[in-house]
């Protein structure tokens, strides 16, 4: 199922996607600043879904009714909107940028890339493919192994051909298997089970909160969320450094926040803030060129936001083409093991041939 598919499933089960988070956002800047409108946006939105949607949303609308603050009402109504979409709303309110930072949202979820058709490769349909044939491929083999082997063994002890090392080599690996069969099929079970339940997981974590594992030590992976984000406090009047001290509040521990602490006072003690970002790998060198060439042309804002959703796009083809060249590479694996297998059965078939004749 690729994440188009995927979308309109979770749409028709009134789950978090894109389409759905986006209209939220849009009816929350549109509100911003009249409690009615927003308030009656947020009522006929409940209204045109069912649970667990609608729940959300209602909660979300009682939340800020009771004075809430927007941040901490979506905090509570967990599963409304990405956790990268939540630290920008966090960081708008801080910086006074609350409606630049809706907008901005609404329009990339919306125009989030998705997968265009079935056949279009995408990294977690490639994973589900790689898990599927190894899965066919474990039970052909194991079938080879513990059945076909033996049988073939005796045939030829009885006949007396001395076999080629290549099919000894072969035999070896079933009497082996033969005999310790429990330290390769449970783990590889349990492998496959996990592999399978983690992917599913992680698939419908991402596209409802946007969270992807490990990523909070990757600094390169936050960097379209704060060059957006700097982009946004730049046109609002505010400086960067205020607006890299909101964004570093609200990252994970981990690597990504170590660095981004070490942007801050680079930039504190009067540093180049596009230098400290390359610096400490949130930005390359062409990508600092740009946004220093922007900056001579007083059009930082837009630089940011434009080079934020080149990475992005970037991003996303790097996964496509990750996933394109997997699936080749396990098709010329398999086939090496298959040959090998064929080769090591055929060759003493053609010598006891040979010896008959």
């Amino acid at each position: 199922m690729n994440d188009g598919n995927l979308q309109a499933f979770l749409f028709l089960l009134n789950r978090p996607e894109p389409i759905r988070q986006s209209s939220l956002l849009m009816v929350l800047a549109t509100g911003l600043g009249d409690n009615v409108t927003l308030l009656n946006g947020l009522r006929s939105l409940a209204a045109e879904s069912g649970s667990p949607w609608s729940d959300r949303v209602n909660q979300l609308r009682l939340l800020l009714e009771q004075g809430q603050t927007l941040s901490e009402a979506l905090i509570t109504s967990q599963g409304l909107l990405p956790e990268q979409t939540l630290i920008a709303i966090r960081v708008g309110e801080e910086t006074g940028t609350l409606k630049q930072v809706l907008a901005e949202e609404a329009h990339r979820l919306m125009n989030r890339p998705v997968a265009a058709s079935p056949v279009q490769a995408s990294l977690p349909t490639t994973i589900g493919w790689l898990l599927a044939v190894g899965v066919i491929m474990k039970a052909v083999v194991a079938f080879i192994m513990f059945h076909i082997i033996p049988k073939f063994k005796k045939i030829f002890n009885d006949f007396g051909v001395d076999l080629p090392d290549m099919t000894n080599s072969l035999i070896g690996c079933s009497d082996w298997l033969l005999r310790y069969w429990y330290l390769v099929i449970f783990p590889a079970l349990t492998l496959v089970v996990l592999l399978v339940w983690k992917m599913i997981q992680g698939q419908l974590e991402f596209l409802s909160t946007g969270r992807i594992w490990l990523t909070e030590y990757i600094p390169r992976y936050w960097s379209p969320l704060i060059l957006r984000l700097l982009g946004i406090t730049i046109t609002a009047g505010a400086t960067l450094t205020s607006g890299i001290h909101a964004i570093l509040k609200e990252l994970q521990p981990g690597r990504a926040a170590k660095k981004l602490s070490a942007v801050r006072l680079q930039t504190d003690a009067g540093e180049d803030c596009w230098q400290a970002l390359q610096q400490n790998g949130f930005l390359t060198r062409r990508e600092v060129a740009f946004l220093e060439s922007a900056a001579r042309t007083s059009h930082l804002d837009w630089g940011l936001l434009h080079l934020s959703r080149t990475l992005e796009r970037r991003r996303s083809r790097w996964s496509q083409r990750i996933a394109a060249t997997i699936q080749p590479l396990t098709v010329l694996l398999m086939g090496l093991l298959v040959g090998f297998v064929c080769i090591a059965l055929f060759l003493p078939l053609v010598k006891l041939l040979n010896d008959l004749s």
